[in-house]
C-alpha cells in the first residue's frame, strides 16, 4: 500500500490514540479517505459506510474505525449516532472560532521566536529564511509554496521554544480547507503570503516581539475569508449531494 501523505497537511493525533499492530494500515486508510474527500470522490454530506470502505480498501474494519476516528478529530468527517460517518462541511462560525484560536497561537509563536532570536544560531536561521523568501519572490511562482510555507512556519515555531505550538496549531486546523487552499492557490494569494512572511521574518530577525506578534496574527486573520469561501463552496456541494440522493430515492 502506498500513501499520499505528502499531498495532505500533517494530521493531529492525540496521545490517547495509540497505534496498534495495524497502525500503518490505519494511516493508509486515513490518507486515502482524506485524499478522496479533497479530490471530490467523496462529496460533502456523503455517508461513509464502514463495510463498504472495508471492502473497497481491502483492510480490516478495525483499521477503518481507527481512521474514521482520526478523520473526525481532524474535521474531515462527522460521526453521528444512528447515522455513522458523513463528509464534513464546516460552517462559518466554526471556521471563525478556530481561526481566532490560530491567530493567538501563531502570534505567540512569532513573539517567542523574536524573544529568542539572540540565541546562538537563530540569527543565521532567520537570515536563511529571509534569503529564501527573496529567492521565492524572484522566481515569481507559487508552484512549491505549500512545502515552502510549511518550512517557514515550522522554523518560526521551533525557534519560539514552546514545544506545543505546532501541535496546538494542528488541533485548531481544518485540513480539508488547508489542502484545497494550497491546491487552488492563486498567484495573488501567494504574493500576499510572501509579503506576510517577509514582515514576520523581519520582525523576528530584528528581535521585535510586538511586531512579530502583530504580523503573525494579521497573517492568520487574512485566511478567515478565504477559508469561509472554500467552506461555502463545500456547503453548496453538500446541498447538491443531498438533492441527488433525494431524487435517486424516489
Amino acid at each position: 500500500m502506498t500513501t499520499t501523505r505528502e499531498s495532505l497537511v500533517p494530521f493531529y493525533k492525540p496521545v490517547t490514540l495509540r497505534d496498534g499492530p495495524s497502525g500503518s494500515v490505519a494511516d493508509y486508510v486515513l490518507s486515502e479517505i482524506a485524499r478522496r474527500i479533497v479530490d471530490g470522490e467523496y462529496r460533502p454530506g456523503q455517508r461513509l459506510v464502514e463495510a463498504e470502505l472495508t471492502q473497497d480498501l481491502g483492510v480490516s474494519r478495525s483499521s477503518v474505525r481507527e481512521a474514521l476516528r482520526r478523520l473526525e478529530i481532524n474535521r474531515f468527517i462527522r460521526i453521528e449516532p444512528n447515522r455513522g460517518a458523513t463528509v464534513a462541511t464546516p460552517n462559518r462560525d466554526e471556521i471563525v472560532a478556530q481561526f481566532r484560536i490560530r491567530e493567538v497561537i501563531s502570534g505567540l509563536g512569532a513573539r517567542g521566536a523574536a524573544e529568542r532570536v539572540h540565541l546562538q544560531g537563530n540569527k543565521a536561521i532567520m537570515q536563511t529564511l529571509l534569503d529564501e523568501i527573496e529567492e521565492q519572490r524572484s522566481r515569481d511562482s507559487e508552484g512549491n509554496h505549500r512545502r515552502e510555507n510549511g518550512r517557514f512556519h515550522r522554523a518560526i515555531n521551533e525557534m519560539s521554544g514552546i514545544a506545543d505550538i505546532g501541535e496546538l496549531l494542528d488541533q485548531s486546523n481544518f485540513p480539508i480547507l488547508h489542502t484545497i487552499y494550497f491546491r487552488d492557490l492563486s498567484h495573488a494569494h501567494w504574493e500576499r503570503n510572501m509579503s506576510d512572511h517577509l514582515d514576520i521574518a523581519r520582525a523576528v530577525f530584528n528581535g521585535d516581539p510586538t511586531a512579530a506578534d502583530h504580523f503573525a496574527k494579521q497573517h492568520m486573520h487574512r485566511m478567515v475569508d478565504i477559508a469561509v469561501a472554500i467552506a461555502a463552496r463545500l456547503q453548496e456541494e453538500s446541498k447538491a449531494t443531498a438533492a441527488t440522493r433525494r431524487s435517486q430515492a424516489r
